[in-house]
């Protein structure tokens, strides 16, 4: 019998491994959906909180009550989770509260250059809100690229992705999805889209993964459309996958005390597996 040769070796153990990869992120999944009454089709990830804690979540926090497991207000279900931001809040070297995926392996395997994610959550901007003084950037979610790639230097700057806070001349507030192709390079935007303090607003972001301009963003708020509804262009600053953070990042030295609500976190493979 011939012996196989050293590639054909490397290709199946490369089919292996990518094998146990994808078991293991499907045990991830299950587990993190567990307390889920009835869990959904295509769901790699389930962050509802359900569990009455932060179950499958890791976080860069300045304070253990930064990030909350509530029972009121909620979305669907027991719980839903709390995060605030206070002046001088600082995590991860920046003023930020957010929240991360604790299973890393479900972004690095679903992330890479050509793939698609669905990402869905509801969120809700409570009445006393502040609104910080002057032009502060207010990030509700980013989908952040790895500062450290094995191929490359470290990629420093602006997120590929971003969900902005911005509030409106006369008052109001609305959601900006912001791309860009370089971290420094000026934001193509997906929106203005308004939204109503104290009212659930429900978030489906649909993003095919890519370093070209192949690469797309979809998403939509309450079930419309959200903008003009699509974003061509590039989603990756390199073919090292981004991962989500979700909570509140903003601006140095804002002065304002606020929090937002979060829950029905999901990631998958259609808008009908993560859609709140």
């Amino acid at each position: 019998m011939d012996r196989p040769s050293l590639r054909s070796m490397s290709r199946r153990a490369t089919a292996w491994a990518l094998l146990a990869v994808g078991a293991s992120v499907g045990a991830g999944a299950l587990a993190a959906c567990k307390a889920a009454a009835a869990p959904r089709h295509g769901v790699w990830f389930c962050g509802d909180f359900e569990a009455g804690d932060l179950r499958g979540w890791i976080g860069d926090l300045a304070r253990p009550d930064s990030a909350v497991v509530v029972t009121q207000p909620v979305r669907k279900g027991r719980y839903a989770v709390r995060v605030d931001l206070a002046p001088g809040d600082r995590a991860a070297s920046k003023e930020r509260a957010e929240l991360k995926i604790e299973d890393k392996d479900i972004e690095r395997l679903h992330g890479r250059q050509g793939g698609e994610m669905w990402y869905g959550w509801s969120l809700l901007i409570p009445t006393d809100y502040a609104d910080p003084p002057g032009d502060q950037f207010q990030i509700l979610a980013q989908w952040h690229q790895q500062l450290t790639d094995v191929t490359g230097p470290r990629v420093r700057g602006a997120p590929p992705l971003a969900l902005h806070l911005v509030t409106d001349d006369d008052g109001g507030h609305s959601l900006v999805l912001a791309g860009r192709s370089l971290p420094y390079g000026d934001p193509r935007t997906l929106g203005p889209e308004a939204i109503r303090l104290g009212a659930w607003a429900d978030l489906v972001v649909h993003i095919r993964w890519s370093t070209g301009n192949d690469g797309l963003v979809e998403a939509w708020l309450d079930g419309h459309p959200f903008g003009a509804g699509k974003m061509a262009g590039s989603t990756l600053y390199t073919p090292v996958s981004n991962y989500l953070r979700l909570g509140l990042y903003r601006g140095k030295g804002v002065p304002t005390t606020n929090h937002v609500f979060l829950d029905e976190v999901r990631i998958g493979d259609s808008f009908q597996a993560v859609a709140p």
